[in-house]
Formats: C-alpha cells, structure tokens, sequence
C-alpha cells in the first residue's frame, strides 16, 4: 500500500466505488431538481403534477448544493481525483439540438401518409409548423454557435459608443435576457449588426480604362489600385479603412490569404491572373485614409462590357450593394448604352447616382459644359432622370476639378446620409423599446386576470401568413442547390447550340468571329437559369413581404422595415474561356452537308474546350448558389426578426412567476419613462 492508502485506509478500488456511487446519487440529485422545476414549467408533456411550492424548490435546490459541496469535499479528503468532463456543454447542447431537428425533419408529408390519406391542405399546414418550430431551434442553435459572439451585452460594449442609444439597448437587452424575452433577440441583434458595419458603400462603375483606378487613387491619396492594366473582369476591390495597408483575397477554392498592396496586382490584374485562373472570388483592400475613417467603402468594379447577361432586369443584380453610384464616362469615348444600363440599374435599385465625366482635362472649359449639357439630356431623355454630372481630372492644374467636387458635392453627400442613418437608427431603437414594453404589459395584464398561456389562442390567419413564409425559406435552400444545378448540367448542350450556330455562320461566310458566337450563345444560354434564380429570390422576397404585412395588420403593429433585395450577383465572364475555341473553316465545306459541318464542329469544341467548359459551368455555379444562400440568409434574418416581433404582439411569452411580478413593474417603469426618441 502506498503513503495516500495507508493514511485514509482506501485503495485505488476503494476509492474508485466511492466515486461511482457519488456520481449515481449526483444524478439522482440531477433528476430530482429537474422534477420539480418540470411540474411547474409550461410543458405540455409534464410527467408530474405541480404540487410544488416555491419555498419547497428553493429549500430543496439548496439541500442540493449542500450534498454536492460535502460529496466534494469528501472527496479531496480521501484524494479522490473528480471524472474529467466528457465534453462542453454548449457542444453537448448544440448535438441535442441537432437531434432536435432531426425529428423534426421525420414530420414530412411524406411520412405522415404512412398513418393514411393527408389532404393537400393539411400538408401545407404540417410543413408549415415544422418549419416554425425547426426555425426557433435552428435559431438557439445559431446562437450557442456564436460563442461569446452571441453576448450581446458584450457586443455593445465592444462598439465603444456612448449615448442614449447604446444605454437604452444595453438596457434592453437586459430585460429581454431578465424576462425571458427571445422573441426581441432577433431585431436587437440585427440593430447591433447595423451599428456594428454602418458604413456607406460608394460603387465606382465605368469603362475599362475611363479612370476609375486612377479616380480613387486621387480620392484616397494613394497609389493602391493598378492603373494602366486590364482588372480581373468580374472582382470588385473593396476599399475600406483599417489601421493598416493591407489587402485580403478570397478564393473559391481555398484559404483566404492577406498579402501587402504591392501584391495586390497579382490577384487583380488580367495581365497577372488571365482569365482569374486563380478563382479569386472577392478583393479587400484596408487603407489609414481620413477618407475612409467615417465608414465609407469604396468599390472598385469590374468594367461595364461584362455585366449584362440578360438584359437590364438581370443587370441590376449584378451590382454590388451600395448606397451611391459613380458612374465614370470617358470623355473621349462619349456616353455609351452600357453607361446609361448601369446608372438606370442603380436607380432602379433604389440607390442614388451621380455621373462624372474623367479626363476633361483633354477639353476645354467650354468643351466641357456642352459635354455635361450632352450627357444631362440623354439622362433626362432615356432614363428621365434629373441626375448631377460633373467633369473631373485628376492630371495637373486640372485636378482642382476633381477636388471640388468631393467638396462641394461627394463630402456634404455623405455627411447627410450619416444623419439619416442616425434618425433612422433612433427610430427603430425606439420601436423595439415600444414592443418590449407591450409585452411587459401583456405579460402583467394576463397575471393580473388569472389568464393561462394555455389558453390564448393566436389569429389563425396571422399565425399560418408567418408559418408560410417559414415554410417558404426551408424551402428555399433545397431550391438553390437544384436550380444552380442546372447550369454544371447545360455543358452538352451549349456546346451542341454553339456548334449549330458556328456551322450556319461558316456556310454563310469566310470571316467568322467563332469565339464571340461561343461567347454570346454561352452567356444566352446561361441567362435563363441565372434569371430564374433571381426571379426565385425576388418572388420569395415579396410573398414574404405579404405575410410580414398580414400579421403587422392582425397585430395592430407598424409594418416591417423593407426586406432586404437581391444584390450582388456575381458577374459572368466568358472573355477566357471564349479565346480557347479556335476553328477554322474547312476548305472543301461545299462538301459538307449543314449536319455534317454541325457534327464536325461539335468535335473540335468538345476536343478543345470540354473540360474547361465543365470547370467555368461548375465555378460559376458554386458561387452562383453561394450568392444566393447568403441572399435567402439575409432575407431569412430580417423576416425572423419581424416575425418574432409581430408573434409578439398576439402569443404571450411564458408568464413569469407572481415572485417576479414586481420585477416587470419595475422594468416597465424604467421603458416607460425613457427620453423620447
């Protein structure tokens, strides 16, 4: 026996039996408090009948401790060491949660016609409670993902803000944490998420080589951006500021990488990375600029002869989601069809524009008015539309131009929008303060009546408009995987049209662009798919626009911010496949029947280009259907957190215990008489 057994007398198996029987009453202990606090809980699968008091489950809870601290420290008298844990809890909570949605999933029409007969009616409505109640899980889920990014006290502090604003959500927060308010969390986070990325996003657009690399440049006093080169076609450059010179690259297929500006070129250029055959998918550059320094993010896009697909319906998409459009004009190339695509798409995209025309300083000063009174004309006439244009250089003397505008009209631009956004700000911390009271309220109102949550019944009408639009976004994953699908399965018969088209142009002529005919029935052929797929997302943006309106109705409540639109859409690019299909006309064609020369030229294009069609098709898909998973996840986000609110107002929280009662009056009291906002 060693010293440890000789001085208490118990050996290693001894002291191995004594913690298994401190564990099995530890367990026992579990399951007696967890009886207790289930008798009294809103459960409708209570095993036992409350006949509790709440004197008897505090008295009970401490007995509890008590046993718990003396099993400890028996423990460290007799050296026994305690079990290591098996895992962490939220992991452990996080695979019952898992769990959770498994079952869930079991609960499909499919299955349920096992028990008989469901009519098409009752379907629905199964499919709809699934996803409600998958939907509240999957959002404990999500939070216990986050970690301590789901401390939303935390986060609050991490603003370094002060102000009324962060007081009262700070204090928000609290009570919807201290009364068990989740139904708030949803709209608290996503007004944390505002404040926390409230920047103003300006989309430079123009045509290659109109100046927009060497615009920016001069705006932020840097030399960052290539100037002279051809850019990666379809990779926008985000510019936005960070306490240090770097640039961050994303790929489709591998690890970000942050790497210095002066390698910038390398991912972003057409001379460095051809055909972007390094999959670059997105481009981050943070600058020290004072520019940047109030939260404006400048985005430097691709040139405009890539963004059409299918039209200017389909081309709104395409932009990326700013608050302001430059649209840069080449002074010597005039005013194009693709410069009036992209400042009509922004209008319609509900963002403001405004039109500059680089290099004036080629023209003279009278020069330049008549062209500014040009381009002014065609606007009001095509677009009609009463849009600022102003001339600006960046070379010489003539720089000045370009200085005055960011003064006179860029600066007090964006100076208006940082007021609107702090109006708008107020008024929606106002509203969530308005809808914690209201349950507050209702919350001492069914106490003081003697009213039990088993028996309020919601609206029906408002209850299935919400279930539906879950059903709705469950839905809409599956559909993202299966439409974008279709375009990694169209190689066979884009190479079958494109050769078809190829042979009628070869009978009909000895000068054939072969590549532009491959480039433009690819990207027709493409556009329906990618069309469908942004229907898909807008069709499921308003029917759930309609069921948010519904219940803000029956719920007497205001109606929702707008959700948010589609944007962002990434671009196609069939320039560097298209330089790869090469083929010459035959020179007894005259001997060739139009099949035949159909046949033949489908064999060259598959010979040449058919695996490299197959990797464009799948690369274009995969982030097409990533696109559209985070569009259908900001819907998804913004509809839950008006969904919980508008629930708010017509299904009663679980009611807090009589002990808690002065509690809520105090809470209340403290919302009530906040300075209005």
């Amino acid at each position: 026996m060693n010293d440890q057994t000789e001085a208490h007398g118990f050996s290693e198996h001894h002291q191995r039996h004594v913690r298994t029987a401190f564990q099995y009453i530890d367990k026992l202990l579990s399951e007696a408090e967890h009886t207790m606090a289930d008798a009294g809980s809103p459960s409708p699968f209570r095993m036992h009948s409350d006949d509790t008091t709440p004197v008897q489950r505090k008295v009970t809870h401490d007995y509890i401790l008590r046993i718990r601290e003396a099993m400890r420290r028996l423990m460290e008298e007799l050296n026994i060491p305690p079990s290591e844990p098996h895992s962490g809890a939220v992991w452990a909570a996080a695979i019952n949660l898992m769990y959770c949605s498994i079952s869930l999933n079991e609960l499909t029409p499919e299955r349920m016609r096992a028990y008989g007969p469901l009519a098409p009616e009752a379907a629905d409505r199964l499919d709809g409670i699934r996803a409600e109640l998958d939907g509240l899980v999957a959002k404990l889920r999500t939070y216990l993902g986050k970690c301590a990014g789901g401390d939303l006290q935390q986060r609050l502090q991490q603003l370094g803000k002060t102000g009324d604003e962060i007081r009262l959500l700070s204090e928000i927060e609290r009570i919807i944490t201290a009364h068990g308010l989740v139904e708030f969390r949803g709209t608290l986070s996503m007004l944390l998420d505002r404040m926390e990325s409230a920047a103003f996003e300006v989309g430079v657009f123009g045509r290659v080589s109109s100046g927009k690399s060497s615009l920016l440049n001069y705006i932020l006093q840097t030399d960052v951006l290539p100037i002279g080169v051809t850019p990666v076609t379809a990779i926008p450059t985000r510019i936005s500021h960070g306490p240090v010179a770097e640039a961050g690259i994303e790929f489709a297929e591998a690890q970000p990488q942050i790497i210095p500006l002066s390698e910038l070129a390398e991912f972003a250029t057409e001379q460095k990375n051809p055909g972007n055959k390094k999959h670059v998918t997105r481009i981050f550059v943070k600058l020290p600029s004072d520019r940047l320094r109030e939260g404006v993010i400048f985005v430097d896009t691709p040139g405009l002869g890539s963004l059409a697909v299918a039209g200017a319906e389909e081309t709104i998409a395409y932009l990326p989601r700013c608050d302001l459009g430059i649209v840069l004009i080449d002074a010597s190339a005039g005013l194009t069809q693709d410069d009036l695509v992209v400042a009509q798409a922004l209008y319609q995209a509900g963002a403001s524009a405004m039109i500059l025309i680089s290099k004036a300083d080629l023209f003279s000063g009278a020069d330049r008015e008549r062209v500014i009174e040009y381009v002014k004309t065609n606007l009001r006439n095509q677009l009609r539309v009463e849009a600022p244009v102003h001339a600006v250089s960046v070379f010489g003397a003539d720089a000045a131009l370009c200085d005055h505008w960011f003064e006179s009209e860029l600066r007090p631009f964006l100076a208006q929008h940082h007021e609107f956004a702090i109006a708008s700000q107020k008024r929606k911390i106002g509203a969530l303060r308005e809808a914690v009271t209201g349950g507050l309220e209702r919350r001492l109102h069914a106490e003081s009546e003697g009213v039990s949550i088993d028996n309020i019944t919601p609206p029906n009408e408002a209850s299935e408009a919400l279930r539906s639009g879950d059903r709705i976004l469950e839905r809409a994953q599956g559909g993202a995987f299966f439409l974008t699908r279709k375009i990694t399965k169209m190689q066979p018969a884009i190479i079958d049209v494109a050769a078809q088209k190829i042979a009628a142009a070869l009978v009909e002529s000895n000068d054939v662009d072969v590549a532009s005919i491959f480039a433009e029935t690819l990207t027709w052929m493409i556009a329906e798919p990618v069309g469908a797929t942004l229907r898909s997302i807008e069709q499921m943006r308003d029917t759930l626009a309609e069921a948010m309106h519904i219940a803000a109705s029956i719920a007497d409540g205001a109606v929702s911010d707008e959700l948010p639109k589609p944007a962002g859409m990434p671009m196609l690019d069939v320039s560097e496949i298209s330089k790869k299909v090469v083929i010459e006309k035959p020179a007894v064609v005259s001997l060739f029947g139009k099949g035949m020369l159909a046949s033949h030229v489908r064999r060259k294009l598959e010979n040449e280009c058919d695996r490299a069609l197959l990797e464009f098709l799948s690369l274009y898909a995969n982030r097409l259907r990533s696109w559209m998973e985070q569009s259908i996840n900001a819907l998804r986000n913004a509809f839950a957190a008006s969904a919980d609110m508008h629930r708010a107002q017509f299904e009663n929280a679980p009611a807090s215990s009589s002990a808690d009662t002065w509690a809520v009056q105090h809470d209340l009291r403290i919302l009530r008489e906040w300075g209005n906002y």
